[in-house]
């Protein structure tokens, strides 16, 4: 029996959408890690990253104790996100402290948060349709597969968008990706417990799993349950369930939400995150929040100009007046707000649903960070978008779909905006991930965008200069965030130890006095103050300070082997052995510690104890042309002038500076020429 064309137009229309199923998240993969690739050779910044990969002690092994610190204690003196810590350490465990393979790490997850929006937006598609809101059956303009296509369109821009970049080309907010992964699974899965109809409460429990999860990656999580009210309304539960039942359900999540916020506000408070900013009162925090409501929806569709750090306003006058806009701020909040929800009434019930479930799911996921509470130094944050532009695209989505029927010209033009639109995306995307490349791309970006402005900025890029050995650049940065009138002691110690390091000892030691005025509580002070104490010789004052350090912060890997090398120095070599071992303990890695530890041991005479440390190290990093020496000198003291002779000769062919007397000299007792 012969098939006609209309016949078979159903089935090739399934072919076809099957295909579009698979091959238009794999192309969303693709175009996104392109964007995206260059983050894979990224360093290190020192905004936080150095503190929560290298320098974080729990991460360096999967020990009970570590477990148990990662799971259930605020090792970060921020907040508690154990799962984020948890694949830190799993990055640690195969990569040691390479960033690429963190990068790796945060933009695979991120492609996976992708795919799961795609099909998030297409389940919601399909669950919207078979509550009456759209039906291209019944249109008088066919596309095929159109809501594939439609949440092609919702996770491309929400895939390549420039303010997305921020948590993707930056290690640490690892967090902001994890989180967002079991956020979107737990809505995929809340869609599904309520189309079934036998089992579902087992799938209700799955959500809440999915919740806990996404909340132990970060505790902004706490939101999901308002998201879920969110999807209740757009899903018009409230026509077919009863308002008891729906509330009954969330009672759980809410629960969760109210006791993770409390711990997460307690522990700020005492870190001092919501302090920082107690010069602004409740009125102006309620001016920043409104004027962050609106800039994010702004920069949804114009991401530029762009910056890791946008500073709070300056007052306009001593008696603390801020900038006019900041004034009509709720107003244009409360327009930006208002006249969709007021437009899409007008235009129906389905509509309202729709606009109505992208602001209150806006809104619910971007209550939390704004400025209310004074929740960091910033007035806003690329980052803070990254789960909140879902209530931008999938309702834009839906409409641009709305704009599509109206006619053959009006798709043409939709088409080729759209397509221009992602393009852009696209290019600033890329763009942005060169900012995020190391510390001196970072700050001198955020510099340029507001210099003479932002005192974190100059000192963190003079930290940069500094590490690098630019001793010029680093001072002129410190300069800058002193004279910005700074009263953070962590200026004044940077610019000590970059005194120090000048041997400019006095003014060095100035810098180190008033760093202490301002916080005699901070470690760092007396430990920077111990090393230039260390390089002037005054091994007593460097003592004294590193006791005083330790006394605050007893696990600071940094400060061991300062100590240690300090004793060393002292030539009190027991003690020195004994804090690298401390170090060891804190960082069996790093093969430093078994170099010096057994320098200690070997002019302690303890050549057994050194030879076994210089061989340890060796193995470790095989290159080390110091510990190759060393190992030389031991064997020539136990009479072994073979093997002396050939590690010097391996330490002399890896460029280090073996003396041409010590060579002519185990020669001239192995009886070479």
């Amino acid at each position: 029996m012969k098939v006609s064309p209309q016949q078979n137009k159903p089935a090739k229309e399934k072919r076809t959408g099957h295909v579009l199923l698979w091959a238009l998240p794999l192309g969303i993969v693709i175009v996104t890690f392109l964007c995206y690739h260059y983050s894979i050779h990224n360093e290190f910044t020192n905004w936080d990253d150095t503190r929560l990969v290298p320098q974080n002690i729990f991460i360096k092994s999967f020990s009970a104790a570590n477990l148990k610190k990662m799971l259930f204690y605020d090792i970060t003196g921020d907040y508690h996100f154990p799962l984020t810590m948890i694949s830190y350490a799993i990055n640690y465990h195969f990569s040691g402290i390479t960033p690429q393979s963190y990068y790796v790490t945060n933009i695979v997850i991120h492609l996976m948060d992708c795919c799961l929006m795609f099909f998030l937006a297409l389940k919601l598609f399909d669950a919207i349709e078979k509550q009456g809101y759209f039906s291209l059956q019944n249109s008088k303009f066919k596309i095929q597969n159109y809501k594939i296509w439609l949440a092609f369109f919702c996770t491309l821009a929400y895939a390549i968008h420039p303010m997305h970049v921020e948590s993707v080309s930056w290690i640490s907010d690892r967090k902001d990706v994890l989180y967002a992964f079991f956020y979107f699974a737990g809505m995929i899965v809340y869609i599904h417990y309520l189309e079934v109809k036998t089992g579902k409460y087992k799938w209700l429990f799955l959500v809440f799993v999915c919740f806990i999860l996404s909340l132990l990656s970060k505790p902004i999580a706490g939101v999901f349950p308002f998201s879920l009210l969110a999807l209740d309304f757009l899903l018009k539960r409230d026509l077919r369930d009863s308002i008891q039942k729906i509330l009954w359900e969330k009672v759980p999540f809410i629960t969760v939400f109210v006791l993770s916020a409390a711990l997460t506000y307690f522990s700020a408070k005492a870190s001092g995150a919501v302090q920082e900013h107690q010069v602004y009162n409740l009125f102006q925090r309620f001016l920043f929040a409104s004027y962050g409501f609106y800039m994010y929806v702004v920069k949804a569709f114009i991401p530029y100009p762009q910056s890791a750090y946008y500073p709070y306003p300056e007052f306009t006058n001593a008696s603390g007046g801020l900038p006019v806009l900041f004034y009509f701020s709720p107003l244009i909040a409360l327009l930006v707000a208002g006249i969709p929800l007021y437009l899409s009434w007008r235009s129906g019930k389905n509509d309202f649903r729709i606009v109505f479930f992208g602001v209150s799911f806006y809104f619910f996921n971007m209550v939390m960070v704004s400025q209310i509470i004074g929740s960091g130094p910033n007035i806003m944050a690329d980052r803070y978008s990254y789960v909140s532009y879902f209530g931008v695209f999938f309702p834009l989505a839906y409409f641009i779909y709305k704009v599509i029927l109206k006619g053959e010209l009006f798709r043409i033009i939709t088409v080729v905006f759209v397509s221009v639109y992602m393009l852009l995306f696209a290019f600033l995307c890329y763009e942005r991930t060169l900012v995020w490349h190391n510390s001196e791309t970072l700050w001198t970006d955020v510099i340029k965008q507001y210099p003479h402005r932002i005192i974190k900025a100059y000192n963190n890029l003079g930290n940069y200069y500094f590490e690098h050995r630019n001793l010029d650049k680093a001072y002129d940065n410190y300069k800058e965030a002193i004279d910005l009138q700074t009263g953070d002691p962590q200026v004044y110690c940077n610019m000590g130890s970059l005194l120090g390091a000048k041997k400019e000892y006095k003014l060095s030691l100035a810098y180190y006095a008033e760093a202490i005025k301002i916080d005699s509580n901070d470690p760092n002070n007396y430990l920077d103050r111990a090393i230039t104490y260390s390089a002037m010789g005054q091994y007593d004052l460097a003592v004294k300070d590193y006791s005083h350090s330790f006394h605050i912060n007893p696990n600071s890997e940094i400060l061991m082997r300062n100590i240690a090398f300090t004793y060393l120095n002292a030539h009190q070599f027991d003690s020195s052995i004994n804090y690298y071992n401390k170090a060891i303990e804190i960082n069996p890695a790093n093969p430093g510690y078994y170099h010096y530890r057994g320098v200690a041991e070997f002019d302690k005479g303890d050549a057994k104890n050194a030879m076994d440390d210089f061989v340890h190290n060796l193995q470790i990093a095989p290159h080390d042309s110091e510990c190759m020496f060393y190992i030389s000198i031991a064997y020539n003291r136990a009479g072994d002038f073979k093997s002396a002779y050939k590690y010097a000769e391996l330490a002399q062919s890896a460029q280090y500076d073996v003396p041409a007397e010590y060579i002519k000299l185990l020669k001239a007792r192995l009886n070479i020429p």
